[in-house]
């Protein structure tokens, strides 16, 4: 197998996705943390992200509302019910938490490492463009990777898990679809789109989910730099 190009996810990929969560969650909510335990919730919430991006990203549903949306459905998901105004607080101290964010201590070597071997490296977030890209470039990653390497949802007009973003990317790049890999956290986003598009997945489980389809990505790590084992063996 030859592997040309490797692309990340960014959100719990690349950073720590919980810590500003949970911070803003302990902020709006001092009480709930006894209840229920914040990881779980966080998980739920990124899985209700997941689906109402599906809806945003055809104009069903806005922003605003989405993240409203999955911070409800998540807290009802535990029985717990919450108003649209505290979803809102909640929102405001979540993006307070955004401007601290700091890349996973291991992606500065894994990056460069994977670059070493002639591997060209870039992200596909979902996302808005001017959100997305700030968190890029305040985790330092424009040091590391080139922005003709990046792709943010809302400026090709198509998200994850749709698998066209990836053919569209492979187009714009000249790869072809079994020369690239792909590394995320979300099973229905980061592995079983990528593979729906003909590309390779390793499965960045750290949260330690279950996956939902008999889809079988390449490999599967709960440390970003057990990776390089993976590459190693499919690159002899």
């Amino acid at each position: 197998m030859e592997i040309k190009a490797i692309f990340f996810d960014l959100d719990d990929t690349l950073h720590d996705h919980l810590l500003p969560f949970s911070k803003a969650f302990k902020m709006t909510f001092p009480t709930f943390d006894k209840q229920i335990e914040i990881e779980a919730v966080y998980k739920k919430f990124r899985d209700f992200s997941d689906l109402l991006w599906k809806k945003y990203s055809v104009g069903e549903l806005t922003l605003e509302q989405l993240r409203i949306d999955r911070l409800v459905l998540a807290m009802n998901y535990f029985n717990i019910f919450i108003s649209d105004k505290q979803a809102v607080e909640f929102q405001a101290q979540y993006e307070e938490g955004l401007n601290r964010l700091r890349l996973f201590p291991e992606v500065p070597e894994l990056i460069e490492n994977l670059k070493s071997k002639e591997i060209h490296v870039g992200i596909i977030t979902n996302g808005p463009v001017e959100h997305q890209f700030n968190k890029i470039k305040l985790l330092g990653l424009t040091n590391h990777i080139p922005r003709e390497m990046m792709t943010i949802s809302d400026e090709v007009g198509v998200a994850k898990p749709n698998p066209q973003i990836f053919h569209q990317v492979s187009d714009r790049h000249g790869f072809s679809a079994n020369e690239i890999l792909y590394i995320g956290d979300s099973w229905p986003n980061d592995v079983v789109a990528p593979l729906e598009a003909g590309w390779q997945a390793i499965w960045y489980n750290h949260r330690k989910r279950q996956p939902t389809s008999e889809h079988k990505p390449l490999g599967e790590v709960d440390q970003l730099l057990s990776i390089l084992e993976i590459i190693k063996k499919e690159l002899k």
